[in-house]
């Protein structure tokens, strides 16, 4: 079976950031190695540093990791630039398998996801779910990439995690693999222990404006170029009222898109409508969508509700607890959008955010949490695992 840790800390030398990491995660176990690493870490440590340091602690761990604009562990958010938190793992080899990629050069999502999944399931065929962390960059229809994992293991399969991303600069993102650091990288860790099951839920808790329709009247794969016969970017930008020499990035925060769900997912979801970012391209006029968007689909502006958002967690997290059935949570991998945190919430409402989804599931208990401030999240809806963006998404492990 397999066993969790883990630890976060802001410590501004790498080296000793991860050495700290380790110790107080398996503090009390007989020694420092484990079989398996899974670490978030802002853009400000040295990498390689990071990897180096872990390998000579824990010799015998994979090592496997990404970059986030901010941690959340179990002391709460840190979105410090060298914020760290691992999750360290111990347990039988063929209990968990590792895949690591990039987006090559005209591969697209879709095949990215089907690559990744058969050597997953190649190393063990009885994976059960999976923590994915792709990109964000360069912002791929991850709908795609979920689509060829399900079609390698199945649609039931749970898959979980979050878009990696930078300190919101748009620049460039890092995945981790024992020794390697990969520009643009992917990564995705398949659990095969039999003892193990997981409730995910997600909630976005912002109001949908229903006054302002946006029909997608020409698009490609998940590029939108127009809203209503205009130029997307200029008609979007026109609706709300910034020039359209404004930075794509506070277009991004403005601009939030939300697009209606299947009838029958809305009450396990809590919503009619899921959230979408859009990332303007303003050479094109064009949008690119985190979802495959065909045209004819009708969009609608969201608002963030900070009252919203903090109800939605506090239902979220009384679901959660009803479908444990007082069973001891495990672990909890957590996803955030980037803009729930400091880009849209001050310290002291954060760290209250963060804690009325911590303190019901763990009362006051030590349970391993790894939480990463991403450009999206992956949780389930109704059974069907789904891209989300502006959300909170929960998955706890348990036995």
């Amino acid at each position: 079976m397999l066993q969790f840790y883990s630890a976060s800390t802001s410590i501004v030398n790498s080296k000793r950031a991860i050495t700290e990491c380790i110790e107080v995660a398996l503090e009390g176990e007989p020694n420092l190695d484990c079989d398996l690493i899974i670490f978030y870490t802002a853009m400000g440590h040295n990498f390689q540093e990071l990897l180096s340091e872990a390998r000579k602690l824990s010799p015998s761990a994979q090592i496997v990791g990404c970059t986030g604009a901010g941690i959340i562990g179990q002391t709460g958010p840190d979105e410090s630039m060298k914020a760290l938190a691992i999750m360290a793992i111990k347990g039988p080899k063929e209990e968990f398998s590792v895949a690591v990629s990039n987006l090559q050069l005209n591969e697209d999502a879709y095949e990215t996801g089907v690559r990744m999944a058969k050597d997953l399931k190649s190393k063990n065929p009885d994976i059960s779910m999976i923590h994915f962390l792709p990109s964000v960059l360069p912002f791929p229809p991850f709908d795609r990439a979920i689509a060829g994992i399900e079609s390698v293991f199945s649609p039931d399969i749970p898959i979980f995690g979050g878009a990696s991303v930078d300190n919101m600069k748009g620049l460039n993102t890092y995945a981790f693999f024992n020794d390697q650091v990969i520009e643009k990288g992917w990564f995705a860790v398949g659990f095969a222990d039999p003892t193990l099951k997981i409730v995910t839920r997600v909630n976005h808790g912002f109001n949908v404006l229903k006054g302002m329709l946006f029909e997608v009247t020409r698009s490609e794969s998940n590029v939108i170029y127009e809203f209503n016969h205009q130029p997307a970017w200029t008609y979007l930008t026109n609706m709300l009222g910034v020039p359209e020499t404004s930075d794509p990035m506070e277009v991004l925060t403005l601009g939030i898109m939300a697009e209606e769900i299947p009838a029958e997912l809305e009450k396990d979801y809590g919503s009619k409508y899921v959230l979408r970012s859009i990332l303007g391209n303003t050479k094109e006029k064009s949008f690119g969508y985190p979802a495959i968007c065909i045209e004819g689909t009708k969009l609608l502006l969201a608002k963030r509700d900070e009252k919203g958002m903090f109800d939605g967690v506090d239902r979220m997290t009384q679901k959660i607890l009803e479908l444990l059935q007082g069973k001891k949570p495990l672990a909890v991998f957590h996803a955030d959008c980037l803009l729930r945190g400091r880009f849209s919430i001050n310290r002291i409402l954060k760290d209250e955010f963060i804690n009325r989804m911590q303190y019901p599931i763990c009362q006051g208990e030590p349970v391993p949490w790894l939480g990463l401030y991403s450009g999206g999240e992956i949780a389930m809806i109704g059974g069907r695992n789904w891209f989300h963006t502006f959300t909170s998404a929960l998955s706890v492990l348990y036995r």
